[in-house]
Formats: C-alpha cells, sequence, structure tokens
C-alpha cells in the first residue's frame, strides 16, 4: 500500500540514493555522536544513545536495506592513509636534512615512503575525503617530479620540501575525516505516532530536506520492484532530482522488538 499521510517527509541520502520517511512518527534529527556497544545487540544495530535522558538503540538501516556499508574498505584506507603519512613524514624530514647539511637528496625508493595507490571509489559518498586523495595524489606525483628535477636543479629541493608539508597536511586530513562519523545524523522515531518519545532511531548519510512528495502510481513498470520489505513506494520531490524511495516506518519501527528480545535473550533475561 502507497503512503497516504498529508504531513512532510524527511528526504535523506544513504550512499546517494534518495530515501524518505514520514514525520508522523519522527521525534528529532541530530548529529551522530559517540555511541555506547551493546553485546549481543542484533547486527542490524550500532549501538544506544541517550536522548532526553531515554536510552535508545542506534539502527544501521543501510543493512537492514542490504546496502554495502563500505566499513571493510574505509578500514583498509585508513590504516593506507596512516602508512602514507608516516612514510611522508620521514620523507620531508630527510629532504629538511639535505637541505640544512647541503647535501644531495639521495632516496630513491619512493615506494617505501608512499606505498600502495588508492581507489576512490569506496569513497564516492563522501566527497570531501574523495577531494582529499585526489589531492595527495596530485602532490605526490608533484613531489616525485620536483625530487627528480633536484638531481639537476638543487634549488628545486626547496620546493619539494614545501610540496612534501602539504603532502602531510593534506594526508593529516584525510585520515581524520575518513574516520569521522560526525557528518552523518540520526534521525528518531516513535512507536506511537505524534508522541515526543522515541523508542529507536536511524543513521543517514546526510538529510537533503523535509518538504512534501509527489507519489507515483506503481502500475506497469519496473518501480513494484521496490515495494517489498522497507521500502513501500516511490516519489518525487519538485526541488530535488532523482527517484525518492519511501521507507515504511511502521516496519522501521517494529525492529525495536528485534533489539530488545535478542539483547533479553542472549543475556538470559528471555522467557
Amino acid at each position: 500500500m502507497e503512503p497516504t499521510n498529508s504531513l512532510p517527509w524527511i528526504i535523506f541520502e544513504l550512499k546517494q540514493q534518495l530515501y524518505a520517511i514520514s514525520t508522523e512518527r519522527v521525534t528529532g534529527i541530530a548529529q551522530m555522536p559517540s555511541l555506547t556497544f551493546v553485546p549481543n545487540a542484533p547486527p542490524e544495530f550500532l549501538g544506544v544513545t541517550s536522548v532526553r535522558s531515554n536510552v535508545v538503540p542506534v539502527l544501521e538501516l543501510k543493512r537492514l536495506l542490504n546496502i554495502s556499508d563500505n566499513k571493510e574498505q574505509t578500514l583498509n584506507a585508513s590504516k593506507m592513509l596512516a602508512h602514507k603519512l608516516e612514510g611522508a613524514t620521514e620523507f620531508v624530514k630527510e629532504i629538511t636534512r639535505c637541505l640544512k647539511a647541503k647535501e644531495e637528496f639521495g632516496v630513491s625508493d619512493t615506494e617505501a615512503f608512499f606505498g600502495d595507490k588508492f581507489d576512490k571509489a569506496f569513497v564516492s559518498d563522501r566527497s570531501e575525503v574523495s577531494e582529499l586523495i585526489s589531492e595527495i595524489q596530485s602532490l605526490e606525483s608533484e613531489l616525485l617530479i620536483k625530487i627528480s628535477e633536484a638531481r639537476s636543479e638543487p634549488e628545486k629541493l626547496r620546493e619539494a620540501e614545501s610540496c612534501g608539508k602539504k603532502l602531510i597536511r593534506a594526508l593529516t586530513s584525510a585520515h581524520e575525516k575518513i574516520n569521522d562519523n560526525s557528518y552523518k545524523m540520526l534521525i528518531f522515531l516513535s512507536d506511537v505516532p505524534g508522541s515526543v518519545d522515541a523508542c529507536l532511531c536511524f543513521v543517514v548519510d546526510k538529510v537533503r530536506a523535509v518538504d512534501e512528495l509527489e507519489m507515483i502510481e506503481n502500475k506497469n513498470d519496473n518501480r513494484c520492484l521496490y515495494m517489498s520489505g522497507y521500502i513501500c513506494g516511490v516519489a518525487h520531490n519538485e526541488k530535488i532530482k532523482g527517484e525518492i524511495l519511501i521507507t515504511d516506518d511502521k516496519e522501521i519501527v517494529k525492529m525495536v522488538h528485534v533489539y530488545n528480545k535478542s539483547v533479553a535473550e542472549k543475556n538470559g533475561n528471555g522467557k
């Protein structure tokens, strides 16, 4: 059944796809806080957070909708950035030492300093990280060119030092941002429409708008493939391009019972 309420909708992003949820059960929106891990919680939940003195479980909606979360790729990239940062720092230290001692820069094994190259595909939904990685790649290439030129033009070594310091700053910033989840948002839901008491919240990459939607009728097209599980319709918004998938707030809220039952049973408190 397609949604019928006339309330505004919260339009949000999950990995660059647009979704919406009715405001009927929404009690608030907040920036992603630090979460408390809960042993024995179902895999769809990241932990719990506190809102108005109530402890609320935090649902990973991506997992519920079978959307890949790139956690493994992000962890690998974080390690790679840390390695590159360590290597670049040592590289620049050697440049500075050579400048002070008026020696020729003799490091030839650059791979030992900078390691593997990046595949930016995994950060396609994080534009600021993607831009930083592009900057890192450009600075790495520029630095190596200046080092090569410095063999015949010693004054280029000073330019290489400056370029290397920029690279260190970019690597530091990228490493901080790739491990930062504060850009994400939480949407809090109540199990009773109109209540201010949240029973559950879920994570989104970005809240785009709170606005009205125009529902698309489900007649003889591929949109019927969306009508299952936690997705109950498709809509358009006149201000935002792209189809918007409507999430079923009633089904999402039911996940709090899954959480409570699982934690109780695994902790030996279930019936």
